[in-house]
């Protein structure tokens, strides 16, 4: 996440930040005012040259020399902790500037007091230190050099550094917090939008599918309704395909040869008693009702029923398992050949095709 994005979502969620930064305000003030303040001490001391020449040379040298070299001696870890064990503090710093004899001491502490004794102290150690290391060279009091005081150790400053120090640390740490708290709500609430719009969607899309459903239900449950009757090409496809057998049409709507009864029932005799009857002779006499039904003279119709019956009857079951089968040509054919003269049927024949017994074979002779 780059700063833009950051700095984006920190104004969006301004509502989460400003409370955040007003509250790290708030503790870092009450974290300062907890500190106690510093107490900042002076003090300043110079190196006065020897009284006499001594016999011996010096071990400083030169008095620069020895102002440079107790400035290093004072600032070393040894000198600190001996102000230590005294109960002092141990913030103090020698200030010594090339080539001169002055000796600054800035001393900071708790209390007032500390301060002073600790500024004290330090200038104390100097002149232990000068004296000490002199006289181990053997040159007499007279011939030493000395430090003289100055500016003698006083509180100058009350100093809250250290309060300004906590409050800037726990206004940093606060305010990082508050805005990664910020971004981190910002992610956390888009990625529940997303969640929710997402969800929205999919409930929308179901909807949809669900009222898809129900419409094309309905649809079908009017279509229905409105034509019961009429089955769809689907239907009649499926139940009577075109490779399968066609639907046996009833004896009486199928003709028969003049030889051959009528099949059994209201209108002829009940068979001839092998199990055959006329329904299964228009499906054997011949492979194509055109050429079975062309010879009218052979063929007789029931009474009660006409020729264009009996072709209806016969040619519903042979369209569906031959699609290419003309109706038409056939009646024409069959016309045709009704206008020509047919020498009249004895009685002799008729009575013998009513008492013939029907096998249910339309065969030709």
């Amino acid at each position: 996440m780059d700063v833009w994005r950051i700095t984006l979502a920190a104004l969006r969620r301004w509502y989460v930040l400003l409370p955040l930064l007003a509250l790290t305000g708030v503790l870092a003030l009450q974290a300062g005012d907890r500190v106690a303040p510093e107490y900042e001490g002076q003090a300043g001391a110079m190196i006065t040259p020897e009284r006499v020449q001594g016999e011996v040379a010096n071990p400083y040298g030169s008095i620069t020399n020895a102002n440079e070299a107790l400035g290093i001696v004072l600032n070393s870890v040894d000198s600190r902790r001996t102000i230590v064990e005294q109960g002092l503090s141990a913030s103090y710093e020698i200030g010594v500037a090339s080539r001169s004899t002055i000796l600054q001491v800035s001393v900071r502490a708790d209390s007032p007091e500390v301060a002073v004794a600790t500024g004290q102290a330090v200038l104390d150690l100097a002149a232990q230190e000068l004296a000490t290391r002199q006289t181990e060279a053997g040159l007499p009091p007279e011939a030493q050099y000395t430090l003289a005081i100055l500016d003698p150790p006083a509180v100058t400053a009350i100093v809250n550094t250290g309060s300004v120090r906590v409050q800037a640390v726990v206004g940093i740490l606060g305010a990082g917090l508050s805005l990664l708290v910020a971004v981190l709500f910002d992610d956390i609430v888009g990625l529940w939008k997303r969640a929710r719009a997402k969800g929205a969607r999919r409930s929308a899309k179901r909807a949809r599918e669900e009222k898809d459903t129900a419409e094309a239900t309905e649809a079908a449950t009017e279509a229905a309704v409105e034509d019961p009757a009429q089955p769809s090409s689907s239907t009649v496809d499926e139940h009577v395909p075109a490779t399968d057998e066609p639907e046996t049409p009833r004896p009486r709507d199928l003709p028969r040869r003049r030889s051959e009864p009528a099949a059994a029932g209201p209108h002829g005799p009940k068979g001839n008693g092998n199990g055959h009857t006329d329904h299964a002779g228009l499906t054997t006499a011949s492979p194509s009702i055109n050429s079975a039904l062309i010879n009218t003279n052979e063929w007789v119709w029931p009474g009660d029923q006409g020729l264009e019956e009996a072709l209806e009857a016969a040619e519903e079951p042979r369209r569906r398992r031959n699609p290419f089968f003309d109706p038409e040509f056939t009646k024409r054919q069959l016309q045709k050949k009704s206008k020509r003269t047919d020498p009249p049927a004895s009685a002799e024949d008729e009575s013998t095709s009513g008492t013939t017994t029907s096998s249910g074979a339309a065969r030709r002779p």
